[in-house]
């Protein structure tokens, strides 16, 4: 690919609640799926990025750094920044960019079917998660996650109410939740713990996922926080184990 600057959407700019640099990092990132760019084709430089949005080195560099983070750019040492080969592994597990977006930037299709979306009281578990009190409300939302048309994860999704007011006012089905949360709300999750165990699907969870009842599921259980190191989501997602594979990245933990 050539070294001249690629056309991208404009930034929201500095009057968003979305920081620029994840702006910038969005706008790339979605520059790389919608043109079906390869791995190995070259980005464009910090300066032409800097010179197409107006924005400083290190808002750029920020932006550049978390799209290496969640594998979708390696940058070569006085060459520049290039798209990175994608394992058709989920990486679900561990990266916070959601589950649609793990799966787009492997150029699949994504779609969504809703169950439930509501306003409710939370359940013990989600409550505790989350650490709400007796008077808080929260958006329930339980949906199928398709790949290419096979249904791949059932998902129960909670977040705090007063996080998301009017969530529900917006379509759901053609939209990242993720996505969704970070334009209207500014949300954008910066870690979480999972917790991840093997399970059975029961009859309800078989139809769901078009498998038998009793099938093997991977179960995956998530909170995951916002820039204030508040909790503002939790999610349980049941996979079926034949058209799913997780893949971890561990690191030594030095303290130990």
């Amino acid at each position: 690919m050539s070294d001249q600057p690629l056309d991208m959407p404009a930034l929201q700019g500095r009057s968003s609640r979305i920081p620029l640099w994840l702006q910038l990092k969005t706008a790339i990132a979605d520059m790389i799926v919608q043109r079906g760019l390869q791995p190995g084709d070259k980005l464009p430089s910090e300066t032409d990025l800097c010179n197409q949005f107006g924005v400083s080195r290190i808002v750029v560099r920020q932006a550049m750094s978390q799209l290496v983070t969640e594998g979708l750019v390696y940058r070569q040492q006085g060459r520049g920044a290039f798209v990175a080969q994608q394992s058709e592994d989920s990486d679900f597990v561990g990266r916070i960019i959601g589950f649609s977006g793990d799966i787009r930037s492997r150029n699949h299709q994504v779609s969504r079917t809703i169950l439930a979306a509501d306003i409710r009281e939370p359940d013990a578990k989600a409550a505790k998660a989350l650490g709400l009190g007796p008077d808080d409300k929260v958006v329930y939302l339980r949906r199928i996650m398709s790949v290419d048309g096979v249904p791949r994860i059932l998902v129960h999704s909670v977040l705090p109410e007063a996080l998301v007011p009017g969530l529900l006012d917006h379509p759901l089905e053609d939209r990242s939740l993720y996505a969704l949360l970070l334009e209207l709300y500014g949300i954008a999750f910066e870690g979480a713990e999972r917790w991840v165990e093997a399970v059975n699907a029961s009859a309800e969870e078989a139809a769901h996922l078009q498998i038998k009842k009793g099938t093997a599921l991977i179960k995956i259980e998530s909170r995951s926080t916002i820039r204030n190191g508040r909790y503002a989501e939790y999610f349980s997602a049941l996979y079926r184990t034949d058209a799913a594979r997780l893949h971890f990245t561990i690191r030594p933990d030095h303290t130990a």
